[in-house]
């Protein structure tokens, strides 16, 4: 009997180590950067706004209205508003800046919930704004939040006071850099010769000439409908050809992603769905994640998050053995707050970027995927976002402003490190060259969403959509080089 229960009590033992080794965890993350305490720097910030003058702080959803602005109209152009503002744990959030029946909104959706962000802004930033000449045009100020966002406070902060705040987070900003590793490889060592080719390929045309790029349907009869009505217009075919996994559309996906690869062009695939990794556009937008179990390995979260992520891995494997490239573009319009994997704030969003990084290429051993990380078109605080160079291939953000939105790329491209391609990888209306260069602005690729923002006029026309693809500048299908070995 004792004999027995020795050898039952090991064979128990046996099955735990077993149950304990099954627990896959991610590889370990280097340093993204140097980070400063926080509490160190949110004292260090709160005694230099109280040096200022202190106008308010307020509730979810209050409103701020100045009665009397002779601070404003007496203001030096130099001088500052600083707004602490925050989000509730259930919104989106934004802030609005009025002055003289004109407006600047500050999108409040991408922070962590209950975290508190320093939004500064001059008194010239508001007569750019309102076009007063002086402050002493300057009608009125309120400052309206909506959308669960929060006034934590607002101060105003004259000569050497503003001075030093800015001077104070320029030296956080030098002291906190991105610590860049990137050697000008994919970040993937193991990645399949095509891959390497398409990288080489786009690495060779940064800031040189721009990919024509074009976001399919699947719903206007055809998938290729968008294609044909480019090809009625301009005679030509996009080089890049942005496919969705959305809705399990899996295997049509696959089909068509060999399809342009074998026709000469590159895919790329991105994936609106729940945190169920399978459903649609609503799921994306409404469903959210337990983020504080979402990392803990063995949780029930952590095992229902890798099951659901692991839906993709068979047809993403599918397209390497066919030898097909994709660059990968999940979690896109990543700091956006309008998608599930963005409500958990910055933080959270990095930890599930380098999840499913290290889940599909150290795990599943997926080495066709070129990682594209795209942020939205909201700009600021990009680098709290940022998964580190590691994780990395290809960076971009998107904007349906017409033009060629240079203050985003310059934006993306001061968080960059240098030599890595840089791409508009959604817009509405198509950027010509001429904007390009006037907004110091070279994207390596567009791609146009689908339906209407390439086939109403308000967004492209035939003769701007003709003009564009029989352009030198622009590269279209029939262009591309031979990539594929």
């Amino acid at each position: 009997m004792k004999r027995f229960a020795a050898l039952l009590l090991a064979m128990v033992l046996c099955l735990a180590s077993a149950g304990a080794e099954e627990i896959w965890t991610p590889r370990e993350a280097p340093a993204i950067r140097n980070s400063l305490s926080a509490e160190e720097k949110a004292a260090q910030q709160q005694a230099i706004l109280e040096k200022g003058e202190f106008l308010f702080s307020g509730v979810v959803n209050q409103r701020y209205r100045a009665f009397n602005i002779k601070f404003l109209k007496e203001a030096d152009p130099q001088d500052l508003l600083a707004l602490l503002y925050a989000t509730d744990k259930a919104s989106s959030g934004t802030l609005t800046v009025e002055s003289g029946g004109k407006s600047m909104e500050i999108n409040a959706s991408g922070n962590t919930p209950g975290e508190e962000t320093l939004r500064i802004i001059s008194i010239q930033d508001m007569m750019d704004v309102t076009g007063a000449a002086a402050p002493a045009d300057l009608r009125g100020l309120s400052i309206n939040a909506s959308g669960g966002a929060r006034i934590a406070g607002l101060y105003f902060l004259k000569g050497e006071v503003a001075r030093e705040l800015l001077t104070w987070q320029d030296s956080v900003k030098e002291a906190e850099k991105i610590i860049h590793t990137y050697t000008g490889e994919l970040s993937n060592p193991k990645a399949i010769e095509n891959a390497r080719v398409v990288y080489a390929y786009l690495q060779e045309i940064n800031g040189q000439k721009c990919l024509t790029g074009q976001m399919e349907s699947t719903w206007m009869g055809s998938p290729d409908y968008e294609m044909k009505y480019i090809e009625k217009h301009t005679g030509k075919l996009p080089a890049l050809r942005g496919l969705d996994f959305m809705h399990n559309d899996f295997n049509g996906v696959v089909k068509r992603a060999i399809a342009w690869w074998e026709k000469g062009g590159i895919p790329t695939i991105c994936w609106h769905t729940g945190s169920d990794f399978a459903s649609g556009y609503n799921e994306s937008l409404n469903h959210n994640l337990n983020w504080e179990e979402a990392f803990v390995p063995g949780s029930k979260t952590y095992n229902k998050l890798l099951k659901d992520m692991d839906r993709a891995v068979p047809y993403l494997q599918k397209l390497e053995d066919a030898g097909v490239p994709v660059l990968w573009r999940p979690f896109h319009e990543l700091d956006g707050g309008w998608f599930w994997w963005s409500k958990g704030g910055s933080e959270s969003f990095v930890k599930l970027w380098q999840l499913m990084y290290s889940r599909y290429t150290d795990h599943w051993g997926l080495d066709n995927l070129i990682w594209v990380l795209g942020y939205s078109g909201n700009g600021g605080n990009m680098e709290a976002w940022y998964p580190g160079d590691s994780y990395v291939d290809v960076i971009g953000a998107d904007s349906y402003t017409a033009g060629a939105n240079g203050h985003l790329y310059a934006e993306v491209a001061a968080l960059a490190p240098e030599g890595m391609p840089i791409v508009f990888h959604e817009c509405g209306s198509i950027p010509t060259q001429e904007q390009m260069e006037q907004a110091a602005a070279p994207w390596a690729l567009f791609m146009v969403w689908h339906t209407d923002h390439i086939t109403k006029h308000e967004f492209n026309t035939p003769e701007s959509l003709n003009a564009v693809y029989n352009s030198d500048y622009f590269i279209t299908l029939d262009e591309v080089p031979a990539l594929a070995r």
